[in-house]
């Protein structure tokens, strides 16, 4: 009997992947929050494993090299969350105060561009244009400040969660090697190999380079912003980083930021917008090549639906996800889009 053709058994599969995978979509929630502790350790120890791997290829024995890791990343952490902490934790609870006047400035500001003579004659009511969309960007920075806060505040109070994270963390970190063999013997060997040559660079190189990347542009952006005097520099300049983790995170992070402060003073937001930009290309175009590449793979617009569906089944984890995991998919789908066809019977 002849072998059914490529196109025919992709058209049997799909319906079936699907099915699958919104199985597990459905169990992931009913098994909640184990599910996001599950994700958020694998995350930690991929990013883990990246200076663990530098270390051992210097000739560290990996033993060492999880200590010597493990160690500095829980000094750093202490002195970041005691010294840092409290600043960022002030910074947040005064932008959220002054948030509703800066709206309302921002708000008085447009509505005067109507007085002017090139804006007569416009077939547009700015007056509404204006207070609606100065109240629906109210109510959505109020609503993701205010959210920001009570993740925070949910997660402090959550200790529990966060301990047994941090444990099932380093237990990957040292055993997570042969779980993903144990994972990896239901498939084939060929598929062994391709899946780990697929996932390697899809998922830590990837985690490892924009964890980087933030965390520089996170710095860099905060002393910049601090000498500045621009006012929750920190906290901005921390912000910006961190939505970096993103692809284009850091970007719409940036404009916010800057037009937020163009209507408090314009030569503020400008120079703040300036300095961003710079060291964004500095980040994007010196930076980020050395670390990631080209890693993923994905055409822009891919990154960008990736994102979209990510955003709508898993939130702010799905985010993250969305971009790795969109890689992986693609280089395995090529694999097997090129892999030979078993010869007819």
């Amino acid at each position: 009997m002849s072998k059914l053709p490529k196109w025919a058994i992709v058209g049997l599969a799909f319906p079936l992947v699907c099915l699958n995978s919104w199985l597990l979509y459905r169990l992931g929630g009913l098994l909640q929050p184990i599910t996001s502790i599950v994700i958020t350790a694998s995350l930690v120890a991929f990013l883990l494993d990246y200076p663990i791997g530098l270390l051992e290829k210097q000739g560290a024995k990996r033993r060492v090299a999880i200590a010597a890791v493990l160690l500095t990343t829980t000094t750093v952490t202490t002195v970041l969350v005691i010294f840092l902490g409290p600043l960022v934790w002030q910074q947040l609870n005064d932008f959220a105060e002054r948030l509703p006047r800066w709206i309302e400035l921002a708000k008085t500001q447009l509505l005067l561009l109507e007085d002017r003579a090139m804006f007569q004659n416009l077939p547009v009511d700015l007056d509404q244009l204006t207070v609606e969309a100065a109240n629906q960007l109210s109510s959505a920075l109020q609503t993701g400040t205010s959210q920001v806060i009570n993740v925070t505040l949910s997660t402090l109070d959550k200790t529990l969660n966060l301990l047994i994270t941090a444990v099932l963390a380093i237990l990957l970190v040292f055993n997570g090697e042969a779980l993903w063999n144990g994972l990896l013997s239901w498939f084939s060997e060929p598929w062994q190999n391709h899946i780990r040559s697929a996932l390697r660079p899809s998922f830590r190189g990837y985690f490892s380079g924009q964890a980087t990347l933030a965390l520089i542009l996170a710095t860099a952006q905060s002393i910049a912003f601090v000498l500045l005097n621009v006012p929750f520099g920190l906290l901005f300049g921390l912000g910006i980083g961190l939505a970096s983790i993103i692809p284009f995170g850091g970007t719409v992070a940036v404009l916010g930021v800057s037009t937020l402060l163009t209507f408090q003073s314009m030569g503020l937001g400008l120079k703040v917008l300036a300095v961003a930009a710079v060291l964004g290309q500095i980040n994007d175009n010196l930076i980020a090549p050395r670390l990631i590449g080209g890693i993923t793979g994905l055409n822009p617009a891919v990154v960008v639906m990736a994102l979209l569906i990510g955003a709508k089944f898993a939130g702010f984890l799905g985010l993250l996800l969305a971009v790795p995991t969109a890689s992986f998919v693609k280089k395995i789908a090529d694999i097997a889009r090129t892999a030979p066809q078993p010869a007819s019977e």
